[in-house]
């Protein structure tokens, strides 16, 4: 084997990583749907001709993280048979690890009759043809009801279109136009990174290439192998029950960790966790296995460009026909709230061990689905609309505000895109303070968000989950942040605030307003010993009243010697 060159190596990689962020800026630019250009529920990746991960751009993490494991299940489904030219696509739960909606679509890149690397894209669809429009459905009860499952077909074959594929996947979606230009906006990404590639092999050869990104790896699996050997060895236990599968009464909807380190590795053991449910909620093992892989990477080397070698530290004990690894066939819509869980069960077993580095509990994944069905006079559309919420204080930091962490840190959706392309009007997006948990620093805010409903027969569906076992805790005396809700307001009445998941209320006539506050983070260290400065500068700022910081921070704002920030009354 050559003599590998530090300097080409790291030239390489950077210039890999440089591709997955044009392609990225492909689909930004190209993709019809605002939850791909606007929130970027998507993520690129670059594999090696065997699957393993060369580099990916900031998006959501699971999609990555299954990324390989979807591409290395189309090697083995095609034998061989895999030529120049090709795109497929696949987004079966149990190949990609998430739900249904998110589809994967990728092509292989060859430099001349070799074949070096995959370039692929992973996107939430506006609509995949399932029972509820935009997908997340709460009730199903087998993954056949949640839309179509693709198995790595071809859309492309060898250059030439499979428009009997195109027609049949216009036919089977509410919002044909949306859903096939994203489709044509994953390939364009794919297209953009195979470019980039053979670019790179042809400067420097695709041996060199090859050679440079296996090094890559094997030096971040020591690293990483470094870094978990030098924390100290024993074993950590966390669990967290969901409330509800959406289907079945009976519970507990329970996961259960237990981390374990021993030398330089680190396992992963859900063993205890409960069996398959009969609802949506269950999380195909490829995405719990990444989630754990993405969160102990997280701790450990957060600004290392994401490659293979990141988790071949890591071993897993996933038990067969339980939540995090579901039989096969069983409804996964729902998925995401187990990834949050898995997240934050990751930074409670750590918190003792990386204080530093884990933050107390952060919000469960919240937000808005609204659509409407085709009728006379009225254009069909979805809308998926993910809410951010409260994070986690750190031990030297307020938790993030308006932040979604749980899939990848994401933006949200304009609300001047929101009411530009759907019948919406949003009368105020705000911080929900009141959410947020006390302590020495306290949790981030959650967020309110009123939307009007200007024309008949929208329909909706909210996301709430984990309102009883609560994912943000407080850590070390903080106070846990609390719970969000959903109002409906008709006619000025408004309802009991709801603080379970919903689907498919409506539809609802014209005026209707639907009010969404979202969960705040818990706090850390106990909130008597919170700063007075920082208690002063948040009822400054209205985040408190002079009520809750005596109540909560013990700070009598009304005191002689109370000392105002800037800009308030002395």
């Amino acid at each position: 084997m050559s003599k590998i060159d530090p300097v080409l190596t790291e030239i390489i990689r950077n210039r890999l990583v440089a591709a997955t962020e044009e392609m990225a800026k492909t689909m930004i630019r190209t993709a019809f749907n605002p939850l791909l250009y606007e929130v970027q529920d998507f993520s690129v990746t670059l594999m090696s001709a065997t699957g393993d991960m060369w580099a990916e751009t900031a998006g959501v993490i699971v999609f990555s993280q299954g990324f390989p494991n979807a591409v290395r299940d189309g090697i083995r489904n095609w034998g061989g048979r895999i030529v120049e030219g090709d795109v497929l696509i696949v987004n079966d739960p149990f190949v990609t690890g998430t739900h249904i909606s998110d589809t994967n679509v990728y092509m292989p890149v060859f430099v001349g009759d070799r074949l070096v690397a995959f370039c692929g894209v992973a996107a939430h669809w506006a609509d995949i043809g399932g029972k509820n429009p935009g997908g997340w459905c709460r009730d199903t009860t087998d993954m056949y009801q949640e839309g179509i499952c693709f198995k790595h077909q071809k859309l492309i074959d060898a250059g030439v279109r499979n428009h009997a594929l195109f027609d049949l996947i216009a036919a089977n979606v509410r919002v044909p136009v949306v859903v096939r230009g994203d489709l044509e906006a994953q390939i364009a990404s794919c297209r953009q990174g195979a470019r980039r590639v053979q670019e790179l092999c042809g400067k420097y050869g695709a041996d060199t290439v090859e050679r440079s990104m296996a090094h890559v790896i094997e030096e971040t699996d020591r690293s990483m192998r470094a870094m978990i050997a030098a924390l100290p060895d024993g074993s950590h236990e966390a669990s967290i029950s969901l409330d509800s599968d959406g289907v079945s009464p009976e519970g507990p909807f329970r996961v259960n960790l237990t981390a374990t380190i021993a030398g330089d590795r680190v396992g992963f053991s859900l063993r205890g966790s409960s069996p398959t449910a009969a609802g949506p909620i269950n999380l195909p093992a490829p995405s719990s296995k990444g989630i754990l892989a993405s969160t102990m990477k997280g701790l450990l080397q957060p600004h290392d460009p994401c490659n293979a070698g990141h988790t071949r530290c890591i071993d897993f004990e996933l038990p067969e026909d339980s939540l995090i690894n579901p039989r096969y066939g069983a409804p996964t819509d729902s998925y995401g709230y187990l990834v949050v869980c898995l997240m934050e069960l990751m930074f409670r077993c750590f918190a003792r061990v990386l204080p530093e580095r884990c933050p107390a509990g952060g919000y469960q994944l919240a937000g808005a689905f609204l659509s409407r069905n085709a009728s006379p006079g009225l254009e069909p559309f979805v809308m998926v609309d993910a809410t951010h919420g409260g994070n986690g204080a750190l031990r030297n930091a307020d938790g993030v505000t308006n932040q979604l962490v749980g899939n990848g840190d994401l933006p949200n959706s304009p609300v001047e895109v929101t009411e530009t392309r759907q019948p919406v009007r949003i009368n105020f997006l705000r911080f929900a303070p009141e959410v947020a948990g006390a302590g020495t620093f306290r949790g981030g805010m959650g967020v309110a968000k009123e939307y009007e409903l200007l024309e008949p027969g929208i329909s909706a569906n909210f996301l709430i989950e984990n309102t009883i076992d609560h994912t943000a805790i407080g850590f070390f005396g903080g106070e846990p942040g609390k719970t969000g809700h959903l109002r409906v307001i008709q006619d000025g009445q408004a309802s009991a605030p709801m603080r379970t998941a919903t689907g498919g209320i409506g539809p609802f006539p014209v005026g209707t307003r639907l009010q969404l506050t979202t969960s705040g983070g818990g706090g850390w260290g106990a909130p008597q010993s919170r700063d007075r400065t920082r208690v002063l500068e948040d009822v400054s700022n209205e985040f408190l009243t002079r009520d809750e910081a005596l109540t909560l921070y013990g700070v009598d704002v009304a005191a002689k010697n109370t000392c105002w920030t800037t800009g308030a009354p002395a």
